[in-house]
C-alpha cells in the first residue's frame, strides 16, 4: 500500500489542475505519455518506460498521464 502525505498530494493536485486547464497542451500528445512537473510538460512520448526514465530528471513523484488519440466523453 503506497501512503501519500499531504504535501504529495497538494503537489499532484497542483499539476492535475494545471493540466485540466490547460487542453491545449494535452491536446498536442495525443497517443503519447505525458509528464507534468509544476506548470509545464516536461517529457512525453509513446514509450511509457523511456517517458518515465526522463520524468525521473525532473522531479522523483511527476504527474503521468496517457493522452488518448482520440478525445473522451464521460458521463
Amino acid at each position: 500500500m503506497v501512503v501519500k502525505t499531504n504535501l504529495e498530494v497538494k503537489k499532484m493536485d497542483k499539476e492535475y489542475e494545471w493540466l485540466m486547464q490547460h487542453p491545449e497542451e494535452e491536446a498536442k500528445y495525443r497517443g503519447e505519455c505525458i509528464v507534468v512537473v509544476g506548470s509545464n510538460i516536461v517529457a512525453h512520448g509513446k514509450d511509457s518506460k523511456k517517458v518515465l526514465e526522463e520524468a525521473k530528471k525532473y522531479s522523483d513523484k511527476p504527474l503521468i498521464a496517457y493522452v488518448p488519440e482520440e478525445e473522451v466523453l464521460i458521463f
